[in-house]
């Protein structure tokens, strides 16, 4: 399902960069196995003569690869490489001037979008090509943050992919089938209104077979550092629970008073930070 041609062409693009302070943002591009050219930022410390360790990011579903730059620059003084991905559902401009009926349908399509979801944690394992293929890249110390949308597909990352030591995983759905049969948000009773019976329960059998329960058991040898907040109006407890509960081992949980974009949670942020960098063998302060 996730098995693609590694020795294709990367395709590589460079399409511009803003040299900073002790880094460098480069605003690129690569080929997705799947189709077109998967959007990026690599964010580089500007020192010569070593190789970094590096770090994929992947945004929540409201978000794109913007959401965590401020934390790549973060780590690039801490030298640390940051690779940045627009999500698949993010690398698509709506036609202007729609209804918002018109709009609604094009979301629903978007959300019950199962290639797109495959698609996703694809193009994750091509950046993570693309790391590795790079000279200033330790390839032996490679971490992952993803938040919501990005966690859940990066649990699903950490059972098919072994290059990554660690993994972030922050307020992620353990069963993306479960929570569109059973939650009760208004875009998942949205999602069940717009579908007729027939559509809907395709949708559930094809998306089971992706749900992250059945790959965050398999993540090991990697470790793991799970994320929540105990207000998220998205992801349950028991959703939550269960994400770590059935994962692998070594593993970490943390719970924080915020929402489900983790908004102004200094504590989570610090707590990520300083994890990651005892993942890569780098000093904490």
């Amino acid at each position: 399902m996730f098995e693609y041609e590694r020795s294709l062409p990367l395709g590589f693009k460079e399409l511009s960069f803003i040299r900073k302070d002790g880094y460098t943002v480069r605003d690129l591009s690569y080929i997705s196995p799947h189709s077109g050219d998967v959007p990026a930022y690599l964010v580089v410390p500007n020192k010569e003569g070593r190789s970094f360790p590096a770090v994929v990011f992947l945004h929540p579903g409201q978000g794109d690869r913007t959401t965590f730059l401020s934390e790549a620059e973060d780590l690039a003084s801490k030298g640390i490489i940051s690779l940045l991905i627009d999500a698949p559902s993010m690398r698509k401009t709506p036609p202007q001037y729609l209804s918002q009926e018109q709009k609604l349908n094009l979301m629903v399509e978007e959300v019950v979008n199962v290639q797109g979801y495959i698609q996703t944690v694809v193009d994750l394992q091509r950046g993570i090509d693309l790391l590795s293929s790079l000279e200033n890249v330790d390839s032996n110390r490679l971490a992952y943050v993803g938040h919501s949308l990005g966690a859940t597909w990066g649990g699903v990352l950490a059972g098919v992919e072994n290059r990554i030591k660690a993994y972030v995983l922050m307020a992620g759905l353990s069963s993306v089938s479960t929570w569109h049969k059973s939650s009760e948000h208004p875009l998942a009773d949205l999602i069940r209104n717009k579908l007729t019976r027939e559509q809907f329960n395709k949708f559930i059998s094809e998306i089971e077979l992706l749900d992250a329960v059945h790959y965050i058991k398999k993540a090991a040898p990697a470790s793991l550092f799970f994320q929540f907040s105990s207000n998220d109006e998205f992801i349950s407890k028991d959703q939550a629970n269960t994400f770590y509960d059935v994962a692998s081992s070594p593993k970490e949980v943390a719970w924080y008073e915020t929402d489900h974009l983790f908004k102004e949670c200094h504590t989570a942020y610090k707590e990520r930070m300083q994890w990651v960098l005892r993942q890569l063998e780098l000093h904490t302060k």
